[in-house]
């Protein structure tokens, strides 16, 4: 049971604010009831102070929902200079490129997509994924992370349908897919919780199996929507690098994305990868390919597949965290990466 407390002020407000640095907390998070109101007196005699009633909100499962949603867009403050909005330069469509001589352009401006707060069911992955044909090494692994998910959902009381895996071959990764109750629990702000949930299942799965193997995991389609827009973004960079620019800018974006940047383009003719930045800055680039850096040809053996595999959201819990990770987990890189990621 939260903690009440009785707080007294000169004016309601002022035992509000009391009462809020008391418990730690902001006003919206606080049931608030006022039990006096102040009264000023005659002369200073009989005068009352304020007497509010104070604890913290007691959160129903709705309510959390509509609290960590993690698509809810935050509102634009309205004005600014001469009436127009606070947007300055470089932020259109969160995507630059710029060409050569410093002469700036910018990506195709996309108008505010409305967020429902109702559950969305998780779409199938693309064709080429669901006819992947799965090595025989990783069926085992694969059904191991189908199995480690599903016990950390019942254990945190998440209600699960639809639950699948499958095998990724372009991203080299093991997706799992799955419909619940409570999305916007899983997914966390920004996608926090579901990184979180992807590391583990990572670790697991690759010391259990004592070989470097990345799982990601998807609900109400939060990183198909994610990639989707990169992938519209990458086709869209490509073609302003054959163009004649120079570098090709993407927001800055966590590293599981950038990763999924580099790829998605590591066997492109035109173009390669380069992240720049640093900490929350770090954005993935794209630059004409040198002529001295061929396109090099993908082994097509599982061994090789796996190895290729190692990084993923391991190394993206790394650059979080700062944390080490084991050397058996962590030791190959991709290809065709010129940087870490």
């Amino acid at each position: 049971m939260p903690q009440k407390i009785k707080v007294e002020g000169k004016e309601v407000n002022e035992a509000i604010e009391k009462g809020l640095k008391k418990l730690g907390i902001r006003r919206e998070q606080a049931e608030i009831k006022v039990l006096e109101h102040p009264r000023k007196g005659f002369l200073g005699l009989g005068a009352r102070p304020a007497v509010v009633e104070m604890r913290q909100k007691r959160w129903v499962s709705s309510d959390l929902d509509s609290q960590i949603y993690m698509d809810v867009p935050k509102r634009k403050r309205a004005g600014g200079r001469n009436g127009k909005g606070g947007n300055r330069r470089g932020s259109r469509g969160g995507v630059k490129e710029i060409k050569r001589g410093g002469r700036r352009s910018y990506g195709p401006r996309r108008s505010a997509e409305k967020v429902s707060h109702e559950n969305e069911t998780q779409l199938l992955p693309s064709l080429e994924i669901q006819n992947a044909v799965v090595p025989e090494l990783l069926k085992a692994p694969m059904q191991e992370a189908q199995n480690y998910i599903a016990q950390i959902l019942e254990h945190m009381g998440i209600k699960v349908e639809n639950l699948h895996t499958w095998w990724d071959e372009k991203q080299n990764r093991i997706l799992v897919t799955l419909d619940c109750d409570h999305p916007a629990i899983i997914i966390g702000k920004e996608g926090k919780t579901l990184e979180s949930l992807q590391y583990l299942a990572t670790l697991s799965i690759s010391r259990h199996f004592e070989k470097p193997i990345s799982v990601v995991v998807d609900t109400q389609n939060y990183w198909r929507r994610a990639e989707d827009k990169i992938n519209a973004d990458l086709e869209y960079g490509i073609n302003q690098i054959k163009k004649g620019y120079s570098v090709y800018r993407f927001r800055p974006m966590s590293a599981q994305l950038r990763r999924y940047i580099h790829r998605a383009a590591e066997n492109n003719e035109f173009v390669i990868t380069v992240s720049e930045g640093e900490a929350e800055y770090r954005k993935v680039t794209l630059r004409p390919r040198p002529a001295d850096q061929p396109v090099a040809k993908k082994e097509e053996t599982p061994a090789a597949e796996v190895a290729q595999a190692v990084q993923e959201t391991v190394v993206a819990a790394e650059v979080a965290t700062e944390t080490p990770v084991p050397q058996t987990i962590a030791e190959t890189q991709p290809a065709q990466v010129t940087e870490n990621k």
